[in-house]
């Protein structure tokens, strides 16, 4: 199975950009420099929240269209030009009265954090990995594409639904919902910049709900917990998580940083964290996740199994059928197994990780002339194949050896 972590890369990205920018240190107003009509509006712009309305069905389903087509190019620059600065910093300072230079800079810090996340889904596509368009999620009024990220080499897979809004250039995504990380990128980013933005700005506070004026009051120390965690002190960070009022502990960001540390202590302590996070977070459309390790984690491969098929559900992709196959395996439902890499292969045509599980299960079988038929289709051995301990076997099988002997003599075949 793949390993479902979700990396933050972006967060850090952003949060360097939001520091350089000078962003919550005092500045004066400056009079605008001369120059186009364009830049003054766009000044102006920044200076003040705009009000945008949500993308109607067709202008989302037109979108995902474009993203799209970026990805299948590998065009990072198209996919970047889909996203909107001004939209994604309005929703990362909504609510707050931020306005003037001090917005302005807000938003040239974060200017270039979805456009960030959209050329490392480019590489990560180059590299071997996938993003699928699954379907158009309706949303609170909203219709948002859902896209499915795998990285490569099964090292993750993830959901993105991309919030579009209508701009004066047209429909732009403006956020993106990361189903494992239980947020938009733009809530991540808030949690970072608030406390920035209070340092200069002492009435912000009451411009924030209670929840955040919780965290934000325990912000140096959460920073601390969370340095102590990426500095390899688990037991330090989680004394010092403990410390925290008990309605800070139980907020779901502070339960997913609590994840991250249980990860360097024991199985027991993450399997206790999972649980804790799951419930928090039942409501979110990818918290099955969680509940999928937890059960991974305790070897309850039938439990696996079912919680796969109720995250598929919820989700809506059949692609998320492959999370069980080793479950299956282990429980020796082969056919089962076999059904949902048929599902898959369905809505993820030419998925390499698809093809290798594809594989595994045949292996698991001993379908020995049912693999010799696949490996004939890919033309060579998926990346991974030799790791699988039945290949070896099906080599030294009589499909095994005439499939070798084919392989060998089209090489030699001018």
């Amino acid at each position: 199975m793949r390993r479902i972590t979700a990396g933050s890369e972006y967060v850090v990205m952003a949060a360097l950009l939001l520091a350089a920018s000078g962003c919550g240190q005092q500045a004066s107003e400056q009079p605008a420099a001369a120059g186009s009509a364009a830049g003054s509006a766009a000044a102006a712009a920044a200076a003040r929240p705009v009000a945008l309305r949500a993308a109607d069905e067709q202008q989302s389903q037109q979108l995902a269209e474009q993203v799209r087509q970026a990805v299948a190019h590998l065009d990072s620059a198209a996919l970047s030009k889909l996203a909107s600065d001004e939209a994604f910093a309005d929703r990362v300072l909504r609510g707050t009265d931020v306005s003037g230079s001090e917005r302005r800079e807000a938003v040239e810090g974060l200017s270039g954090t979805l456009q960030e996340i959209f050329a490392g889904v480019v590489q990560g596509c180059t590299s071997g990995g996938s993003y699928s368009f699954v379907r158009l999620v309706q949303r609170g009024g909203e219709f948002r594409p859902l896209f499915r990220l795998c990285l490569p080499e099964l090292s993750g897979i993830n959901y993105h639904e991309l919030v579009i809004v209508q701009t004066a250039e047209g429909a732009k995504i403006a956020d993106v919902d990361v189903y494992l990380s239980g947020e938009c990128v733009s809530e991540s980013l808030r949690r970072l910049v608030l406390p920035a933005l209070a340092a200069s700005n002492r009435g912000l506070q009451a411009s924030l709900s209670a929840a955040e004026v919780q965290l934000l009051e325990f912000s140096d120390d959460i920073r601390e917990i969370g340095n102590l965690q990426r500095g390899g002190q688990p037991k330090s960070a989680l004394e010092l998580f403990r410390r925290l009022p008990q309605v800070v502990q139980d907020s779901e960001p502070l339960q997913r940083l609590k994840v991250r540390i249980c990860r360097n202590l024991g199985p027991d302590e993450l399997a206790e964290a999972l649980q804790q996070l799951f419930q928090a977070t039942a409501a979110d459309p990818g918290a099955g996740f969680t509940e999928v390790e937890r059960l991974e984690l305790l070897g309850q491969h039938a439990e696996v199994a079912a919680a796969v098929d109720r995250l598929r559900e919820q989700i809506g992709d059949p692609y998320l059928g492959l999370l069980k196959i080793e479950s299956l395996l282990k429980l020796d439902r082969g056919a089962e197994a076999a059904e949902a890499v048929a599902a898959a292969k369905v809505v993820s045509e030419g998925d390499a990780d698809v093809a290798l599980t594809d594989l595994r299960v045949r292996l698991h079988q001993r379908d020995f002339v049912g693999v010799a038929e696949l490996l004939e289709g890919m033309q060579q051995s998926p990346t991974g194949a030799a790791e699988i301990p039945e290949y070896q076997e099906f080599l030294r099988s009589e499909a095994g050896q005439a499939w070798l002997q084919r392989q060998k003599t089209q090489s030699e075949t001018p």
